[in-house]
């Protein structure tokens, strides 16, 4: 298992996203921002732990059919600010989701993820820029998707290579079965509901990343640049690499 993945009871993909280098010779920092699956699964056992970690913001990009389904389970009963932000959902931002059954990999989900979702991740990048509001943690269901398409666009902006951000999306694969049996478990139909996908979507390939990260940077140069399109200012940019780059 990955030395930077937080052993919890209950979320089983719960990781630091710091120690990686970037292009300009400065690091990421440890402590600062984690990424997650579901923190609905929290165990008693787990409060002291993110306590320890001092996490006090909780960035939960699920859909709100599953918040309303799911909840946050115990992360309610923790000193941690909850802040949903759904980045795929029935109907968001006023624009109906695009049938994603239509699409052929997962690259291409989640380059939709996205371009759909991005008013969630800008405002989740003004949410982090905040002052006091880490150490943080994010996440969805499986802490693969829609989590692993903000940790490339933070990891992006912050200056860290591609091949890294490549790697910790890959550091999934440790925990795939175990996730897919929690989702078996908690949402009846899911393997049909995967059957009308892309079949790489079920794993955490690298190839995966790569093509999300060629498509960003075909439609827009930098990470930067997608940043500035979907509206998120340079001094949002700047606090968060003051903040999480050493």
């Amino acid at each position: 298992m990955s030395g930077r993945r937080v052993q919890l009871a209950g979320p089983v993909n719960f990781r630091d996203l710091g120690g990686y280098p970037t292009t300009d010779g400065r690091t990421t920092r440890w402590g600062r921002v984690f990424r997650s699956d579901s923190l609905h699964r929290l165990d008693e056992a787990d409060g002291p732990v993110l306590a320890e970690l001092g996490i006090v913001t909780a960035i939960d990009f699920r859909a709100n059919d599953e918040l309303d389904r799911i909840g946050i389970g115990p992360l309610g009963d923790l000193d941690v600010r909850h802040v949903h932000l759904a980045t795929i959902d029935r109907a968001l931002h006023g624009r109906q989701m695009p049938d994603v059954s239509q699409l052929r990999t997962a690259a291409e989900i989640y380059f939709t993820m996205l371009e759909t979702g991005a008013p969630s991740y800008a405002e989740a990048l003004r949410e982090l820029a905040e002052p006091g509001a880490m150490p943080a943690v994010f996440f969805c269901m499986a802490g693969k998707d829609r989590t692993g398409v903000f940790a490339a666009l933070l990891l992006g902006l912050l200056g860290v290579r591609d091949d890294d951000i490549v790697a910790d999306y890959a550091l999934t694969a440790e925990v795939i079965e175990e996730i897919h049996a929690r989702h078996r478990r908690e949402v009846p139909g899911i393997d049909d509901q995967w059957a009308r996908l892309p079949p790489d979507i079920s794993g955490a390939v690298p190839r995966t990343m790569e093509g999300l990260l060629a498509a960003v940077h075909d439609r827009y140069g930098t990470w930067r640049q997608y940043a500035t399109t979907i509206g998120v200012g340079d001094e949002t940019l700047d606090r968060l690499t003051a903040e999480l780059l050493d």
